[in-house]
C-alpha cells in the first residue's frame, strides 16, 4: 500500500470505531525516543523516517507534525502523500492538539493508545480536549496495527549481554539497594520502571533490541525485598543469570500487566516515563499511585569514575578513527567516486578497526552541499549525493564501544571554501568555544546556557533551530536526559559528573551546513567562598577542527588560544596511536594557527 492508501485505510477504521480523529506518535509502550521496528507505527502510517514526529488524522485529513530539525526532510518524505505537515515551533503553526480541537466538533471521540504516552503527557491531552468538548477514547488496540497486520516486524530476539563492573563502577546490586532504600524514604511499597537505558543502567545489562542503542525491552518492578526483571527470558544465557543472582527475578515481558494487577500500593511511577495504561491497570484495582520523578535518570547522568574513564577511553579510539578517516576523505576526494553513503561507511570500517567497538551510536549523518542544511539528514540509495573536490561536507556520527558512547559532528570544506563557507563555519566555532570555557555556578540549568553559543552566530544575523546540547549515556544511548542545553525550558541543573555535547550549527537552505560538536564532561572549576561551587566543561571529543574553514581574523585572541590549547592536546593524546602518515597528518592539522 502506499501512503495515501494507508492513510485512507485508518480514516475508514475511524468511521468504523466511532472515531472522528486518532493520534500516532514515534514512541513505544517505554516512551523510547528510538524504537525497533515493531513499534515504528508512526514511520509506517506516513512514511516519514525522522526519529521525532507524531502524526495525527481526522477522517477528513492527516497531518505530519515535527520539529527543526527535520523540516525539509519532512517535506521531501511526504510529498505526493495527502498529509499536511506542520513545522512545530514557527509562528501559526498550531500544534496537533490545537489542530484538533480547531477542526472537530465538540463531541467529537479521539482515539489514542494510552501505551505510548507517559501519565503526564496523556493527562495534559485529556484535560485540554475535555475543556474543548472532545473525548478522549483510550484504544487498547492500537488500530494502525489493523492496517500492518502483515509484514509487521517481530521484537528482536539476540541475546543480552553484561556491562561488567569494570565498566559500570557499580554492581547492580548496589544500584537496586540504592533504588530500594529510597522506596523506604518515598513510603512507597514499588517503584515501576519502564524506561529502556534505565532498566539497562540498573541491572547492568546491555541488548541489541533497538538499532545503534544497546538496550532491550524489559519492564521493572523493584520492591522494598524483591526484584523482577520482565524481558524474554530466552535472552538470558547461563551466565548472564548467574550473574543476576538470586536478587533478580526473571519473568517473561507479556506477564508485566498481570503483575501489577497485584501489587500493593502505593506505587512509584515516573509520570514522565511510565505509560499512561500502567497508570490506569494500577487504578482499576484501586491500587495506591506516587506520582514522582525517579531517581535513576540524575544517577545514571552523574558518571562515576568508571564510567568517566571508559568514555575518555572510548574517545581517544574514536579520535584515532576519525584522524584516519580525515586523511582518507581529503585524499580520496581527489582520486576516487565517493558519495554520501560510502564516505559513511568508509568512516565506521575505522571505528571497527577497534575490538571493542560495538556499531554506530546512531545512523550517520553524512550531508553534501545542500543536505548538510538538513540537520538529520539520512542518505539513502534514492538521495545519495556524488561527492565533488569542492563545497562543504557535514558528518556527524558516533560509536558505541563496551566502555563508552561517542557523538561527534566536524564538516568539511572538499575544495576551496568561499568566504562565506569560512564566515559560517568561524562563526559556528566562535560560539562552539565560548560555550566551551564558559564558567557557571552549580545549580545552573542548560536553558541558562543555552544563548552563550548563539551569541556570536545572532551578531551575523545567524541561528540554529535546534538544542545545542544534549546528554549522553555511557555505553548507553546517545541521547539521555533529565538536561538539556536549548530553548526549551528544562530546569534540571548540570552537575559535576555530566556528560553532554556541545554542537552549535549554522544550515544555509538550498546551500550548505555547519556544525561543530564536541562531547564534554562537566567538571568543578571552582571553590568560591562566597559563592560556592563553580562548573565547566572539559573535552572528551579529541578530532581536530577544519583549518582550512577557519577565517582566523574573525577570532578573537582567546579563540586562538582555546583552539591551539586544544589541538595541541588533541596532538599529545593521539600522536603514540598513530604512525607514519596519519602521524605527520595529525601533525598538520594541529599545528599552531596563524
Amino acid at each position: 500500500m502506499t501512503v495515501q492508501e494507508r492513510v485512507k485505510k485508518l480514516q475508514t477504521l475511524l468511521k468504523t470505531n466511532k472515531l472522528e480523529a486518532y493520534v500516532v506518535p514515534s514512541s513505544d509502550p517505554h516512551q523510547s525516543e528510538y524504537v525497533a521496528g515493531k513499534w515504528g507505527r508512526r514511520e509506517f502510517i506516513s512514511g516519514f523516517t525522522g526519529s521525532s514526529g507524531l502524526f495525527a488524522t481526522s477522517t477528513a485529513a492527516a497531518g505530519l507534525w515535527t520539529d527543526g530539525r527535520y523540516f525539509e526532510q519532512a517535506e521531501a518524505e511526504l510529498k505526493n502523500s495527502s498529509i499536511t505537515l506542520f513545522r512545530q515551533g514557527q509562528e501559526g503553526v498550531p500544534d496537533w492538539q490545537d489542530w484538533m480541537i480547531e477542526t472537530l466538533d465538540k463531541g467529537s471521540r479521539v482515539g489514542i493508545n494510552p501505551s505510548l504516552f507517559s501519565t503526564q503527557s496523556y493527562q495534559k491531552i485529556a484535560n485540554a480536549f475535555k475543556k474543548a468538548g472532545l473525548e478522549l477514547v483510550p484504544q487498547k488496540d492500537d488500530l494502525v496495527d489493523e492496517i500492518w497486520a502483515e509484514a509487521r516486524p517481530e521484537l528482536p530476539a539476540a541475546h543480552l549481554y553484561a556491562h561488567p563492573k569494570r565498566y559500570a563502577g557499580e554492581d547492580h546490586t548496589s544500584k537496586i539497594k540504592r533504588l530500594q532504600t529510597k522506596l523506604e524514604t518515598a513510603h512507597a511499597q514499588s517503584i515501576v520502571v519502564s524506561a529502556l537505558d534505565e532498566i539497562a543502567w540498573l541491572f547492568n545489562l546491555r541488548g541489541r533490541d533497538v538499532p545503534c542503542n544497546p538496550v532491550f525491552y524489559a519492564y521493572a518492578l523493584v520492591n522494598r525485598d524483591k526484584t523482577i526483571l520482565f524481558t524474554d527470558t530466552g535472552k538470558l544465557d547461563a551466565d548472564l543469570c548467574k550473574t543476576l543472582g538470586t536478587t533478580v527475578q526473571l519473568e517473561p515481558y507479556e506477564s508485566f500487566y498481570k503483575a501489577l494487577e497485584s501489587l500493593q500500593g502505593p506505587v512509584w511511577l515516573d509520570p514522565n516515563t511510565s505509560s499512561a495504561a500502567v497508570e490506569e491497570t494500577l487504578k482499576s484495582k484501586g491500587i495506591a499511585i506516587l506520582s514522582q520523578e525517579s531517581p535513576i535518570p540524575l544517577w545514571k547522568a552523574v558518571k562515576n569514575a568508571a564510567e568517566l574513564a571508559g568514555m575518555e577511553a572510548a574517545h581517544i579510539r574514536d579520535g584515532v578513527a576519525m584522524v584516519k578517516f580525515i586523511r582518507w576523505l581529503k585524499s580520496a576526494i581527489r582520486t576516487e567516486a565517493l558519495d554520501e553513503m560510502s564516505v559513511a561507511s568508509k568512516l565506521e570500517s575505522f571505528r571497527a578497526i577497534a575490538p571493542e567497538y560495538r556499531g554506530p551510536s546512531f545512523a550517520t549523518i553524512s550531508g553534501y552541499g545542500p543536505h548538510g542544511a538538513l540537520p538529520h539528514y539520512r542518505a539513502a540509495n534514492e538521495s545519495n549525493s556524488k561527492l565533488k573536490a569542492e563545497g562543504i561536507l557535514l558528518v556527524d556520527s558516533g560509536g558505541q564501544y563496551d566502555d563508552g558512547t561517542t557523538d561527534i559532528t566536524r564538516t568539511f570544506t572538499l575544495g576551496s571554501p568561499s568566504q562565506r563557507h569560512k564566515l559560517v563555519y568561524t562563526t559556528v566555532l566562535k560560539g562552539h568555544l565560548l560555550l566551551g570555557r564558559t564558567h557557571f555556578p552549580k545549580g545552573t540549568n542548560g536553558y541558562q546556557l543555552d544563548t552563550i553559543a548563539r551569541q556570536p552566530l545572532w551578531k551575523e544575523s545567524l541561528e540554529f533551530n535546534h538544542g545545542t546540547g544534549h546528554g549522553v549515556g555511557a555505553a548507553l544511548c546517545v541521547h539521555e536526559g533529565p538536561f538539556s542545553v536549548s530553548k526549551r525550558m528544562n530546569m534540571t541543573p548540570l552537575d559535576a559528573g555530566n556528560i553532554l555535547s556541545n554542537e552549535p550549527g549554522c544550515y544555509i537552505t538550498g546551500d550548505f551546513g555547519v556544525r561543530i560538536e564536541n562531547l564534554v564532561k562537566v567538571v568543578v572549576k571552582n571553590e568560591s567562598q562566597a559563592y560556592g561551587t563553580f562548573l565547566g566543561f572539559e573535552d572528551l571529543t579529541l578530532c581536530p577542527h577544519d583549518r582550512d574553514l577557519i577565517d582566523v581574523r574573525l577570532l578573537s585572541d582567546e579563540d586562538r588560544r582555546q583552539v591551539d590549547q586544544y589541538h595541541a592536546r588533541v596532538l599529545k593524546v593521539l600522536s603514540p596511536l598513530l604512525e607514519g602518515d596519519d602521524l605527520r597528518y595529525l601533525t598538520e592539522l594541529t599545528r599552531p594557527l596563524a
